[in-house]
């Protein structure tokens, strides 16, 4: 990095400003004061290495603000904790074993503003609320949002993890793992699994590149979102690849993961799945002012159909949609957005 450069990330407070507006030094007092336990699981030394802060705070991710990408938008979107509750659900089940006593701490290596986090923390009663979810983030402005929302959260990036060795019981790594460049993912995957325990899981969720979400990021979001979406999916040969050199045990699974829209008349429910996909998504432009609310419906319809892919997969649907639609539930209507999702859940051996 530059001399210039450097000193453009330098804050007023004479440190490296690692949230917007706050330097890292603040940030480990707030932590320690308010997430105890994160501040204990933090290798400071490492966190305050200028090497791996001004790797960290120099690349403009397109998750910050809508200026820069679709980060206020697709915060917008995630207003909405329980839009992607099934597969939530799911991935921190496949995280955690079922027969383990007492709270388990999870990373959620790619969180944003802590999406996972705060649904899990909301479900009362569920076994997800007896988890505690560290939420990381690449975005500052994410990880800023998260700690507002008064969670344990932590930037850093998914291939130099700042946590110590051996120290959560499982990581996440979904919800936009193909943003990782294909170079790094060796060490992403490597970090991972050096965070966690002796029999903890890694579970590392994408959408296969043959599947109806992988067309729908190429054919629409890449040409009509601000910063186009030219990232390679994974395939399960890939999967298999990554984690092979690694102290782990691995089965690799097919696991439905739908959005989950509810209204109280079938039009809003329409309505409001189509806006979340827009703003999650920073498409919003061309949904509403080129295709308009029934046109988005019709056209996330024909998107979204997993006929095809559910008959490569050589298994039916298992009593799941196979196309969006909108039913009836009680007094309210819900719209489901079928997605399918290939996940790697990798046990920790030694």
């Amino acid at each position: 990095m530059s001399r210039t450069l450097r000193d453009q990330v330098i804050s007023a407070g004479g440190g490296i400003e690692y949230l917007p507006s706050l330097s890292l030094e603040a940030y480990l007092r707030h932590v320690e004061v308010e997430h105890p336990e994160l501040h204990r699981l933090l290798d400071l030394d490492k966190a305050r290495s200028e090497g791996v802060l001004l790797r960290l705070v120099s690349v403009t991710n397109e998750f910050d603000t809508d200026d820069t990408g679709r980060g206020d938008s697709y915060r917008r979107a995630q207003r909405d904790a329980f839009a992607r509750w099934k597969g939530i659900r799911e991935l921190l089940r496949l995280a955690t074993r079922t027969t383990s006593a007492g709270e388990k701490t999870v990373l959620d290596v790619l969180g944003g503003d802590g999406t996972v986090a705060r649904a899990a923390a909301l479900r009362p009663g569920s076994r997800a609320e007896r988890l505690s979810v560290i939420t990381g983030d690449i975005s500052g402005r994410m990880v800023a949002c998260a700690l507002d929302y008064g969670l344990p959260a932590v930037r850093q990036s998914a291939d130099c993890l700042l946590l110590r060795d051996a120290s959560v019981d499982a990581t996440l790594l979904a919800y936009g793992t193909h943003h990782i460049a294909v170079e790094d993912r060796p060490e992403a995957v490597r970090e991972a699994v050096r965070v966690l325990k002796p029999g903890g899981r890694l579970v590392l969720h994408d959408f296969d590149g043959r599947s109806p979400m992988a067309r729908f990021f190429a054919e629409v979001v890449h040409k009509h979102s601000t910063t186009g979406h030219d990232y390679a999916h994974f395939s399960r040969d890939e999967l298999a690849a990554l984690l092979e050199p690694l102290p782990v045990r691995t089965r690799i699974v097919d696991m439905y993961d739908p959005l989950v829209i509810e209204a109280d008349s079938p039009r809003k429910a329409r309505s409001r799945v189509c806006d979340y996909i827009g703003d999650m998504y920073g498409i919003q432009g061309f949904f509403a002012g080129q295709l308009g609310p029934d046109v988005s419906w019709q056209f996330v319809q024909e998107l979204f159909d997993h006929t095809a892919y559910f008959s490569d997969l050589g298994r039916p649907p298992l009593g799941h949609p196979v196309r969006p639609i909108v039913r009836k539930t009680d007094s309210r209507w819900t719209a489901e957005v079928p997605r399918m999702a290939l996940v790697a859940v990798a046990e920790k051996v030694v």
